[in-house]
This record gives structure tokens, sequence and C-alpha cells, in this order.
């Protein structure tokens, strides 16, 4: 039984392949493996494609940049510094109030940016990063130099390796007073009016920065009250009796008798 049912299991295409030998008895007939044969023809395919392949690669292109007659030399932003020049600088300069009055402090911001494409020196110190104030218009004829942070700051050396893009922040404070070259005291004071601050460095001509506008207002002093009078003097204008005054003997009534005379 067990063997029936295994030859049922063979399939059709494997049971005509069976021959008939001598007799009538069926002979299995052997077949031959063909993967070889494959196997031949898919490395035929691959040797084929490899030399089309290796024929009709492209073949490589000159350099672009050989091709060029003078290329640009490429900057390197870890080259040893230079001063910075003035085109390469960005300063700004921005103030706490807009409106000063006498005895109040103005707070001044000071940025110094590097905009070149490589790192450079600045000396940003207090004499050379200095905030000038003038009375009217920065540029014009009529304007007046009232003070400046270069004027009592010491000659110190502040030395700045900004590299692309840095920034540099400082604060300055003006005491509402003025001030010149050597910090000599006793200078006048301000008078009210309109007042213009502006950031320069020194030996980088050409570099500043935007111009921030000032009022400066000196409050009127008040006034005292005026008296209006005398404070013994009555509403109607006399001047009230005093009552610890002694009574004038000539005041006393005629019509007083004397106790001495008799009728």
């Amino acid at each position: 039984m067990l063997q029936r049912e295994v030859q049922q299991v063979v399939s059709a295409p494997e049971r005509a392949e069976r021959t008939q030998g001598r007799g009538g008895q069926q002979v299995p007939v052997t077949r031959r493996p063909r993967r070889f044969g494959r196997v031949i023809a898919v490395l035929a395919v691959l040797v084929v494609g490899g030399v089309g392949a290796a024929v009709t690669w492209p073949r490589s292109e000159a350099s672009i940049v050989s091709a060029k007659e003078n290329p640009p030399a490429p900057v390197d932003p870890n080259a040893a510094a230079s001063p910075c020049a003035p085109e390469d600088l960005d300063m700004g300069l921005a103030a706490d109030r807009a409106t000063v009055t006498p005895g109040v402090r103005v707070g001044f911001t000071v940025l110094l940016r590097n905009e070149g494409e490589v790192q450079c020196l600045v000396d940003a110190s207090r004499h050379n990063l200095a905030v000038t104030v003038y009375e009217g218009e920065v540029g014009e004829p009529t304007a007046e130099r009232a003070w400046s942070s270069a004027d009592c700051a010491k000659k110190e050396e502040r030395l700045l390796l900004l590299g692309p893009g840095d920034v540099d922040v400082t604060d300055v404070s003006w005491s509402d007073s003025r001030s010149v070259p050597g910090c000599e005291p006793g200078q006048p004071k301000l008078s009210a009016g309109r007042y213009t601050a502006q950031v320069t460095l020194a030996g980088a001509e050409g570099a500043s920065s935007d111009v921030v506008q000032l009022t400066y207002t000196v409050p009127e002093p008040s006034r005292s009250p005026s008296p209006s009078g005398s404070p013994s003097a009555s509403p109607s204008g006399k001047a009230s009796a005093d009552p610890s005054a002694s009574p004038d003997p000539s005041a006393s009534p005629s019509t007083s008798a004397n106790p001495t005379d008799k009728p």
C-alpha cells in the first residue's frame, strides 16, 4: 500500500519520460542536470556585458581648475593676522536713553564686528575706540565737540584678534559733563539743546558708527511762594492789638471818679 501511494505522487512529466523496454517493461530514463549549462550561459552574458561596459565607459575629463589660467588663491582663515582694514570693520552705537538731564549718566553700548574673510588685529582701547558727543549735528560746521571718552582715558593697549564675524561689545558711561583732550578740569556746563554721539576708531579712517540723537534738557528752577503779608496782620490789613501790651494811661475813661474827690 505504501509503495502504491509513493507511485501516485510521481508527477505526470516524470511518468512521460519513462520508456518502454523489452518485454513491455518501463525503463526510467536518467535526466542530465541542466544547471551547468545555465551557469555557462550566465557567465557568457556577464563577459559580453563587461566587454561592452569597458568599451563604452566615458573617459575622464580634464580638471576645471587646471583649465583656468589664473585660479583665485584660496582664503585661509587661520593665516597670520594683520591689522584690520577699515572697510572690514563694522561699528555700532546705542544709548540707554534719548533724553539727558543734569546729574543722570548716559550709558552707551559699543559694538565692533569683523566683516572680513580672515582674522585681523585691532586696538580697541578706550583711547582708540572713542565715543564723542557733539552739541549739534555730527559733521556740520556749527557742531561743537562737547565730550569724548578718549579725553580722560588711560593710554593702554587693548589688542583684539577678531575672526570672521567676531563681535566685541563694550560699555561707555557719560556723566553729562564737558571734556577736552588731556582731561583738563573746570569745563563749563552743558546748555540745553540737541546733541549727537558717534563712535570712531583711531587709525582707521572712514570707520565709524551711525549717529545717535540726544536731547539735553535743563529743568527750570522752582519758584518759592512769595509772602502774602505779615503773619500778624489782620484780614482787613490793620495790625491787631497785642494783648500783652500795657494799657495806655491816657486811654482811661475821663468819667472815672477819683476816690478822694467828694461831691
